[in-house]
């Protein structure tokens, strides 16, 4: 997830922010044809987690990488005492998940419960699988810790399912399920282009400046408004821009402005904007 960069790491380029897509139509991989790229899926052995040793667990004697679980969504296991699993959260940790599928299905599901995703995970399943599993995949997903994310927003679905189903457990598997049958059906597969996305988006930036049009990275608009001069058109107002005053704070302006008339645009604001 986050925005599409990449840089050189061990003398590979990698990318470093969003690495892939999703096959939901045909828009995406129309672009890539055009394009000249190809479109590939995922290959190796999948991914992994870096975790630290389980507290008190001997045996979990340092940091080590485990594979994500095999049926799981956000980290949230369909089935907790699967090895898998079992060899993330410890048998206590594991346990405790389980417990999820004696709770009524109520709890954490209603209107007045806390909305964010840590929470509801924390009442159903308990603190290991938040801790050692939800957590760091959402943060590479969502650059946010669960706590900051409601549950209905990156998880659409899933307490309603909750609720309906009895358990998180059911409601996790109802939705494999649901992704498998798609799958199946050549719908909403995970892809990505050969040699990173960035691939894609140089591409984009030689085919903009070969028609003869520019594309300016570190540059923000500053204000837009009706050309008064030329009905139907707008005035954009762009100027060069650097890192706000914390990594999760808005750019700000270093430079003076250009304004830049077009009779097209499309608006895209962040969440908060």
């Amino acid at each position: 997830g986050g925005l599409v960069a990449a840089a050189e790491i061990g003398g590979a380029r990698m990318d470093l922010g969003a690495e892939g897509f999703v096959m939901r139509g045909r828009a995406v991989t129309e672009m890539v044809d055009a394009l000249g790229l190809t479109v590939v899926g995922p290959c190796g052995g999948g991914a992994r987690l870096f975790l630290p040793p389980l507290d008190g667990d001997p045996a979990s004697a340092g940091w080590a990488l485990h594979p994500f679980l095999k049926d799981s969504f956000l980290g949230i296991p369909a089935h907790p005492l699967a090895e898998d699993a079992v060899a993330v959260l410890g048998r206590a940790g594991a346990e405790r998940a389980t417990a999820d599928a004696t709770l009524p299905g109520t709890v954490s599901t209603q209107p007045g419960d806390p909305a964010d995703l840590a929470s509801f995970v924390r009442a159903r399943m308990g603190q290991a699988v938040l801790d050692r599993l939800v957590r760091p995949i959402v943060a590479g997903i969502h650059t946010s810790d669960p706590a900051d994310l409601a549950a209905d927003t990156v998880a659409p679905g899933l307490r309603e399912a909750t609720a309906r189903l009895g358990s998180l457990q059911a409601a996790v598997t109802e939705l494999i399920e649901r992704r498998r049958a798609r799958r199946r059906a050549g719908q909403a597969t995970d892809v990505t282009t050969l040699g990173g996305l960035t691939a894609l988006t140089d591409a984009l930036r030689e085919a903009v400046t070969t028609a003869g049009g520019q594309v300016r990275t570190r540059s923000g608009a500053q204000s837009l408004r009706p050309a008064s001069a030329a009905p139907g058109s707008w005035d954009l107002e762009v100027a060069p821009t650097g890192r706000g005053a914390t990594p999760s704070a808005e750019p700000v302006p270093t430079g003076p402005g250009e304004v830049v008339r077009t009779s097209r645009l499309v608006l895209a604001c962040s969440a908060g904007a």
